[in-house]
């Protein structure tokens, strides 16, 4: 049986996950980022934490997002998976693909169009699930391969976020396969940052950069990584605004004693930089509606970090 997971439910799989995709933090600390994300006004109706019970016990366990995309022009509705998880003394028994499958088939029911994740175990696994493998690059960037141009932008701050989603949108085209920029995924993304500084005890995080001048506006949404500055997406409406955009980021590597950028290129970070293949993260999208415009196997699309669930 497939239900929403509550209570206790919750923290054990919180418990089984942190090893995983703990990022560092301890035990207790994960349960309260991830209790607090799962409890923030921007999860309400968009993101649940799904449970495939057997005869009453948790055999299986994920992350559901509800989300909004585009293809070939198409408006489409699309299952966001994460966090797929099982129990080690129950793996190998079917549970896992089983919830997969249920809830695949619940939002076909409901008029979703496709299903999206981010594999981390290779891809054979969910192929045989209906997956298959999409467009999936990386690339990293050094600060000496950054123009300099200081005080060129300024952190961004409470009530960017519009200004923000438009600029990331109108990046966007509409003839691959690309997540929406309808505001949630920022608002949702930026409450994960917040909530996961506040785990930390750092406090308000560095989470993004606008550049506003004759020139032209630009803005990045960030996230500090362990040796890198993560651009979650960027965008600018002049090709000034857009070395403004990177040199602030060039700032803020020096300032956070980061060595290098790193990014997904999609919309107009595409073909800026060397691009390599991704061995993590791959991204797989599943038809649920057989009339859907999808992208095939290995086609491109525009996902960013932004995206990544």
């Amino acid at each position: 049986m497939l239900r929403d997971l509550k209570g206790e439910e919750r923290a054990a799989y919180f418990r089984g996950i942190q090893p995983i995709w703990g990022g560092g933090l301890s035990e207790d600390r994960f349960q309260m980022f991830q209790r607090r994300l799962a409890d923030a006004p921007e999860a309400r109706e968009r993101y649940r934490l799904l449970g495939w019970f057997v005869n009453g016990t948790l055999t299986a366990a994920m992350k559901a997002y509800d989300l909004r995309a585009t293809c070939a022009a198409r408006p489409l509705r699309v299952l966001g998976v994460g966090a797929v998880f099982t129990p080690p003394e129950l793996r190998r028994r079917g549970h896992a693909a089983a919830m997969l499958r249920a809830v695949m088939e619940d939002c076909a029911s409901r008029g979703g169009q496709a299903a999206v994740l981010f594999s981390d175990i290779g891809f054979r696994y969910y192929e045989r699930l209906g997956f298959r493998v999409l467009e999936s690059r990386e690339c990293t960037v050094a600060a000496s391969d950054l123009p300099r141009l200081p005080g060129s932008t300024r952190p961004a701050l409470a009530g960017d976020e519009p200004l923000m989603t438009d600029l990331f949108a109108a990046s966007r085209g509409d003839r691959t396969f690309a997540l929406a920029r309808d505001g949630w995924t920022l608002r949702f993304q930026l409450r994960r940052l917040r909530e996961l500084a506040r785990a930390r005890g750092v406090g308000e995080p560095e989470w993004g950069l606008v550049a506003e001048a004759r020139s032209g506006e630009g803005a990045a949404m960030l996230r500090l990584g362990r040796d890198s500055v993560d651009v979650l997406d960027a965008a600018w409406t002049t090709d000034a605004a857009r070395d403004c955009v990177f040199s602030g980021l060039r700032e803020c590597l020096e300032r956070a004693g980061r060595i290098h950028l790193r990014l997904w290129p999609a919309g107009q970070m595409r073909d800026l930089f060397e691009a390599e293949d991704r061995t993590t993260a791959v991204a797989m999208i599943a038809p649920l509606d057989g009339n859907a415009a999808l992208p095939e196997r290995g086609g491109a699309t525009e996902l960013t970090l932004l995206d990544h669930i």
